[in-house]
């Protein structure tokens, strides 16, 4: 049987192409509602990056890692190469206390195991690191992933429903 991490990884692989069409004008949409709210300047993580939507709102005194679970996703990434990686986010390769940020939109809803995803968020993040994850609303682990934001951060800045997406905004406490 193949895990649904496999099964995820060869759907966005298949969509690679269309891509852009699918999914572009709503993680635009999710960016501008918390763009405000982006670091100026420190390193950070874009997790489940696509095909690197985010990557022209980052400014240039920040350093933007793109992390994705699709390899093909990652090929039609503008980011450089030296700081793409393809891998899960259940184990993300990366050192402790590494991020200043972290930015993940319309990923957790897909991960098999959100809590060891979130615990490894956690780990890389630094004290404080700013966070924005967004998940779909209708999703079966809603409540899940609403306490696993809950329980790992300081202080929520922003929480918002937006048509297909909650979307949350914080600050992460060690």
């Amino acid at each position: 049987m193949i895990k649904s991490t496999e099964l995820t990884q060869a759907y966005y692989n298949g969509i690679s192409k269309g891509y852009k069409n699918l999914y572009h004008n709503e993680q635009i949409e999710k960016i501008n509602s918390v763009k405000q709210y982006f670091l100026n300047k420190g390193s950070i993580l874009d997790l489940g990056s696509g095909d690197g939507v985010l990557n022209e709102f980052i400014p240039l005194d920040s350093q933007l890692y793109s992390y994705d679970l699709s390899d093909e996703l990652l090929k039609l990434n503008s980011n450089s190469d030296e700081f793409k990686f393809q891998g899960n986010c259940e184990k993300l390769l990366f050192e402790d206390n590494f991020f200043d940020g972290i930015y993940s939109f319309s990923v957790t809803q897909d991960v098999v195991n959100i809590s060891k995803a979130v615990n490894e968020i956690q780990r890389v993040g630094k004290n404080n690191c700013l966070c924005i994850i967004s998940f779909v609303r209708w999703g079966s682990r809603v409540d899940e992933i609403k306490e696993l934001i809950k329980s790992i951060s300081n202080e929520i800045l922003f929480e918002e429903e937006l048509e297909k997406d909650y979307i949350y905004v914080f600050k992460l406490k060690k």
